[in-house]
């Protein structure tokens, strides 16, 4: 059991008349986010990729990329890795982010959860999801291998159970949501962690077959746990101006999605700011890690 953010809330004068006018309306109907779309020059992202494939056993992809590239973001600028509960604002423990992985072949989308994201190394962030991705399919595979045995007693009562949870879901997620949103609990199952514990949804829709992203509205759950929507596109080839001439770069869609209770546009500009550049200049994430890394042997 732990609890996701600090026991003390962040106090208004920190949080500014404007976003407190947004705080006071939370039981209103109204949208207090934000969505800021701009795009990221990937041409060094390419390189770095290539290179970090041929040196490591590691097989990175731009998603391990924007996920570290979140993470030190918001380790960055704490006043983005914040939470509404109540008519409150509470500072999470740590960066908390929620990807979602499609499973290809069921079309099934789970969330995996990374508790403490600011602490991985890029190579370590790779390995983690892809740890996720072959133990999701390997559940997958003993799921096709159980509906081939037939009807069973053993069967049955996994569908069963499946129903129930289907039913509970559907039937409780409201008061679910409510309660999350208004009282300060710790985390003691696991669902609990990329329900209401996870500070920073993170989506990566360059999957081979993806559409241009030229707009896009991130969906939300009613609920306050995500302060942070990062969804970024495909790299495709654009016209932009470099030194006053139209030239052919690689460019990607990025999309973030802020809380308005917490932050202005300016904060919100400044994280992403920061995000950017370490998606245009990734080699950076690299050199955190280790002086990081660093500081953690000279402590």
């Amino acid at each position: 059991m732990y609890w996701a953010t600090k026991s003390k809330p962040v106090p208004l004068s920190e949080i500014g008349w404007i976003n407190t006018t947004y705080l006071a309306s939370t039981s209103l109907r109204c949208d207090p986010m934000l969505v800021w779309g701009t795009t990221v020059d990937t041409e060094e992202l390419e390189s770095f990729l290539e290179e970090q494939r041929s040196r490591n056993r590691t097989m990175l992809t731009p998603a391990h990329v924007l996920v570290r590239a979140v993470a030190e973001s918001l380790r960055q600028h704490p006043e983005v890795n914040r939470r509404v509960i109540g008519k409150k604002v509470y500072q999470y423990e740590g960066v908390n982010i929620v990807m979602p992985m499609l499973q290809t072949s069921t079309g099934e989308v789970d969330c995996v959860f990374m508790r403490n994201a600011e602490d991985y190394s890029l190579d370590e962030i790779a390995g983690f999801f892809w740890e996720s991705a072959r133990e999701k399919s390997m559940q997958v595979a003993r799921d096709k291998k159980r509906v081939k045995e037939g009807s069973t007693f053993k069967n049955a009562l996994i569908n069963l159970g499946r129903w129930l949870r289907l039913s509970w879901i559907l039937h409780t997620s409201k008061v679910g949501f409510t309660a999350g949103n208004w009282l300060r609990a710790p985390t003691i199952w696991p669902w609990q962690q990329g329900l209401n514990h996870a500070g920073a949804f993170v989506n990566y829709l360059g999957f081979s077959g993806a559409p241009p992203l030229i707009a896009h509205k991130p969906a939300s759950l009613p609920l306050n746990a995500y302060c942070i929507a990062v969804t970024m596109g495909a790299t495709e080839k654009r016209p932009v101006v470099v030194d006053d001439k139209v030239v052919v770069r690689k460019q990607a869609s990025l999309f973030v999605r802020l809380d308005h209770r917490m932050v202005n546009g300016n904060q919100s500009a400044a994280f992403i700011n920061t995000l950017r550049g370490f998606l245009m200049h990734p080699q950076s994430l690299v050199q955190q890690s280790e002086d990081a890394e660093v500081q953690k042997r000279a402590a």
